[in-house]
């Protein structure tokens, strides 16, 4: 799991390995910056792996920035097979940003990536309900596939 390499935000992480996967011996909490070169992370595979199966991406669209840095991430961090996959979940908080949000995926396919949507769920509640913007969208919870086009 990786964060932004602030020592709070990783203490919390690992505070939440601790607490909900403790019978998990095989994860680990490391702070990260995307776009940075990938050694930190791929040192927890076994050797010879280089780099992973799965990414799961949660929650990170919303700085638009730095969607290049992140797919840079993503492309030295997923392993250039068919069956690596990252997973892309994300809840426009800022629905009128979601254009925004979704060029990650146009950036992803031009990077030499298939996207597919994977899912779109509305959930009961919205997560703050003070924030401007449709709140439909705000409870929306979308799902996409990121693989290597080969």
């Amino acid at each position: 799991m990786s964060d932004y390499p602030d020592h709070d935000l990783i203490v919390n992480l690992r505070h939440n390995i601790d607490q909900n996967l403790s019978g998990l011996s095989n994860i680990v909490a490391e702070g990260f910056l995307w776009g940075s070169s990938p050694d930190s992370l791929t040192a927890h595979l076994e050797q010879g792996c280089g780099a992973f199966d799965l990414l799961i991406l949660a929650d990170i669209l919303f700085n638009h920035s730095e969607h290049h840095k992140l797919l840079a991430t993503v492309a030295s961090c997923l392993k250039k097979t068919p069956d690596s996959v990252a997973l892309v979940f994300f809840t426009p908080y800022r629905p009128w940003l979601l254009d925004k949000d979704l060029n990650f995926f146009d950036i992803a396919r031009d990077g030499g990536f298939v996207v597919n949507k994977l899912m779109e769920r509305t959930m009961d509640k919205v997560m703050f309900e003070n924030d401007p913007g449709d709140e439909t969208l705000r409870r929306t919870v979308f799902g996409y596939t990121v693989k290597w086009d080969l």
